[in-house]
């Protein structure tokens, strides 16, 4: 891949399967809703998920700008297209199958260290649904453009794969006094109905990963 916006119209729709989120959501939304101290229990929460998602991405990110040259898939990045693939298509019929409440919790009796460490925690436990990213950093570090355009880049691919922790922040930070009449609904409906939701986004990733993950690897073969 070469120029920033051919990137992006492959990074960006990844993101976007990332940004589907309904354990996520229904957490940092739970974090918002309950106990004093609210808005510094959600920053908490929020960035210390960031940044270990962030760290990760940047790993994937590095494999694939050291495994690969001018801007051509390598074994190692075909490889993991289709571990990738393989992943979604197990969580989407996981998800299908599943059966049972989302388990909850009171962060009213959680301090700030404890909000932190989950937010870290759940940036490594969360991921099914971060594969996606993991998917669009690795593109990213293959495509052959400058180191501005790829943190340009990066930092779009973040801030859409994560809009599910910073827009109930940013809701909660402009309205607290209407937070929780405005999204009840939304965790309401992800409880009953975000399992179909997520099943439905990692089939059509998963397919597309493991297709193009199998059609890399078999080109390379056959050069």
């Amino acid at each position: 891949m070469s120029g920033l916006s051919q990137v992006l119209t492959t990074v960006i729709p990844l993101a976007i399967a990332s940004m589907v989120s309904p354990l996520a959501i229904i957490t940092v939304i739970t974090v918002l809703s309950a106990g004093s101290n609210r808005a510094k229990k959600g920053v908490l929460f929020v960035s210390t998920y960031f940044l270990t998602f962030a760290v990760i991405c940047i790993i994937f990110l590095a494999i694939g700008s050291a495994t690969t040259s001018g801007g051509m898939p390598s074994l190692t990045t075909a490889s993991i297209d289709i571990i990738l693939g393989i992943l979604l298509l197990y969580a989407s019929a996981r998800s299908l199958l599943k059966k049972g409440e989302t388990k909850t919790f009171d962060p009213s009796t959680m301090g700030a260290t404890a909000i932190a460490s989950m937010g870290a925690f759940f940036g490594v436990g969360n991921i099914f649904s971060s594969l996606p990213a993991l998917a669009a950093s690795k593109d990213i570090g293959v495509a052959v453009i400058s180191p501005l355009d790829k943190a340009i880049a990066f930092v779009i691919t973040m801030v859409i794969a994560l809009c599910w922790s910073w827009v109930p922040l940013a809701i909660y930070i402009a309205s607290p006094k209407n937070f929780d009449r405005y999204l009840n609904p939304v965790t309401g409906w992800l409880r009953k109905h975000g399992g179909q939701l997520i099943a439905a986004v990692f089939l059509l990733v998963g397919v597309y990963l493991l297709v193009r993950g199998i059609s890399d690897s078999t080109a390379l073969q056959i050069v």
